[in-house]
């Protein structure tokens, strides 16, 4: 399943969610394959009831301003929205083509304002670093499954974990703060700490 680097966030999840269309349907032969993953795509990230929800059952005239309200909240581009808005009657084939025309006349074809970044995953990343806390693999193994060295501390011992547990409550405060501290730029580095707690999970 490939994936264009540098291509926005908004591209990058439909996209994806295309690619997921082609593995999930089993596409007629005289239906357009392409046009029906894409379809699956849209509806996968911009579900009917959520849209008609946020939206409206008909509209006739939007704000340029509400299509990029929408746009975060869906992760599509405004192309991919209005192609969606229009697939669901929710706008009429003549305002569909209109904002086609201003689309164009605006530049949004080839850049859209308010780009999205695109997601990265980080589950090889957690796979790798539970399989060198659990002893699996050692720090040079782990480092070649990612392809960059890695900090890591050695598992304790269970007397080594007894030991720390006898140790005065603020002592191992101080330890933890240390290990934490050594760890952070790790964690400032990471695409996915980026926005915990304001995002757009509803």
């Amino acid at each position: 399943m490939a994936n264009k680097s540098g291509v926005p966030g908004e591209r990058q999840r439909l996209n994806l969610a295309h690619e997921l269309g082609h593995l999930m349907l089993d596409i007629p032969s005289n239906v357009d394959e392409e046009k029906a993953a894409f379809r699956f795509g849209a509806a996968f990230l911009a579900p009917a009831e959520i849209v008609r929800k946020e939206v409206g059952a008909q509209r006739a005239f939007m704000q340029p301003e509400e299509l990029l309200l929408l746009k975060r909240r869906f992760g599509l581009s405004i192309a991919a929205l209005l192609y969606r808005l229009r697939d669901l009657d929710i706008i009429t084939e003549s305002y569909y083509r209109n904002w086609c025309i201003d689309v164009n006349k605006l530049g949004w074809k080839q850049r859209e304002p308010n780009e999205l970044r695109p997601e990265q995953s980080n589950w090889v990343r957690r796979i790798v670093l539970r399989g060198l806390s659990e002893g699996l693999l050692t720090g040079e193994e782990a480092a070649r499954f990612l392809g960059e060295s890695v900090k890591y501390e050695e598992p304790f011992s269970l007397m080594e974990k007894k030991a720390f547990l006898r140790l005065p409550l603020e002592e191992r405060r101080k330890r933890l703060a240390e290990q934490a501290a050594k760890f952070s730029s790790s964690y400032d580095e990471s695409p996915e700490v980026d926005g915990i707690g304001g995002g757009d999970f509803d």
